[in-house]
């Protein structure tokens, strides 16, 4: 089993049922923060000082409060982990199940378990996978990736989205892809994408669209 784990939670009562769950497994050092960049810190520290942490338990969401943050989310810090401190395990324990959000990030992380009744059963498990260097997905997490309709977005659309998610007209999209190589760019072709993505989504207006992409956290 894991000798050093890092909690990363901002809420207090799951930072601590989680950690006598640690400690009862056996685990002898456990610690947990509430903020990313303090995570970030601990885990770089650790490894400089020849004590790296073995395991990062953490959540994907955050809330903001007065404290200057330069990570804002749980996949943020797991990505920037698993390309700085490959050798540490990344372990996503989140309440969100959104497909499109799920399927970034479990190319990247070791596992993800669905916070719930049977969470920390699954949690265990996946440790036990992960230990073994295997990746582990609880089964809650599995059912949401089967989703068939599930569509991927290219990095053109999803640059459509976010530049229509801010308001830009079609014509502003075309002139900003005309100037960045980005093709196509006339004004015909981008009508034509985002009448395709409405139909793909089901929405019947760009807002509509922009809202049900968000909602499913695909931009």
């Amino acid at each position: 089993m894991f000798k050093k784990v890092l909690i990363a939670e901002d809420i207090d009562a799951v930072n601590s049922a989680l950690k006598e769950f640690l400690l009862q497994l056996g685990i002898r050092e456990v610690i947990y923060c509430q903020y990313c960049d303090e995570a970030y810190l601990k885990l770089k520290k650790a490894a400089m000082e020849n004590t790296p942490f073995d395991l990062l338990i953490c959540d994907l969401s955050f809330k903001q409060d007065h404290r200057t943050e330069q990570i804002f989310s749980g996949d943020e810090l797991a990505l920037k982990i698993k390309q700085e401190l490959p050798d540490t395990k990344v372990i996503i324990h989140s309440i969100e199940d959104q497909p499109g959000r799920v399927k970034k990030i479990v190319s990247f992380v070791d596992a993800y378990v669905c916070k719930g009744r049977h969470g920390m059963h699954y949690l265990q498990e996946a440790m036990v996978k992960v230990r073994e260097r295997e990746k582990y997905l609880s089964p809650d997490i599995r059912k949401t990736l089967e989703q068939t309709n599930l569509k991927e977005l290219t990095e053109y659309e999803l640059s459509l989205l976010r530049y229509i998610s801010q308001g830009y007209s079609q014509e502003d999209i075309s002139e900003s892809f005309k100037s960045k190589g980005m093709a196509p760019f006339s004004k015909s072709s981008i009508e034509k994408k985002l009448r395709d993505l409405r139909e793909d989504f089901g929405a019947t207006t760009n807002a509509q669209l922009v809202s049900i992409v968000m909602t499913l956290q695909l931009i």
